[in-house]
C-alpha cells in the first residue's frame, strides 16, 4: 500500500491541497464544516503527516532560547530534563526515536548533541555512524 498524501485527501474531500494543508496547519482559516469533513477523511484513510525533523528541532531551539536559564545547567539545550519543559522535549525526542529506531536515552543524547553543537538532524545522523562517542548507537544498530 502506498503512502496516503494530502493530494489523496484533497481528491476524496473535493477540495484543494491547500485547503487540506490549512486544515492541518492553520485550522482557523478553514470553514468549520470543511475542516470537519477533511479531518474525518484523514482519520478514515489513516493519514500520517511527514514530519520535518530539522524544522521541529529549530522550533525547539528557538522555544528553549526564550526560557529563563535557571536550571543547574548553563546551556539552554539542557532543559531536556527540566520538568517544566519535559512534555515538549519528549515530543521532539519521540520523533527522533521513531525515525531512527533508537531508545529514549539515545534520542535525548542525539537532541543534546544537535543543540549543543548547533547542527542539523541529518548531519547528526551521519555523525552518529562514525563518531566513537556514539558507541551506544552503533551497538544498538549492529554497525
Amino acid at each position: 500500500m502506498s503512502r496516503i498524501t494530502q493530494k489523496d485527501i484533497a481528491k476524496k474531500a473535493g477540495v484543494s491541497i491547500s485547503t487540506v494543508s490549512r486544515t492541518l496547519n492553520r485550522p482557523e482559516m478553514v470553514k468549520e464544516s470543511t475542516r470537519i469533513k477533511i479531518l474525518q477523511i484523514i482519520n478514515e484513510l489513516g493519514y500520517r503527516p511527514r514530519v520535518n525533523i530539522n524544522r521541529k528541532i529549530l522550533e525547539y531551539k528557538n522555544y528553549m532560547a526564550t526560557k529563563p536559564n535557571d536550571t543547574v545547567h548553563s546551556r539552554w539545550g539542557m532543559y531536556t530534563h527540566d520538568k517544566r519543559y519535559k512534555d515538549y522535549t519528549a515530543s521532539i525526542v519521540k520523533m527522533i526515536m521513531d525515525d531512527m529506531k533508537i531508545n529514549d536515552d539515545q534520542a535525548y543524547y542525539m537532541l543534546y548533541y544537535m543543540i549543543s553543537n548547533d547542527i542539523d538532524y541529518n548531519r547528526a545522523k551521519s555523525d552518529m555512524m562514525v563518531d566513537p562517542n556514539f558507541e551506544i548507537y552503533r551497538s544498538k544498530r549492529g554497525v
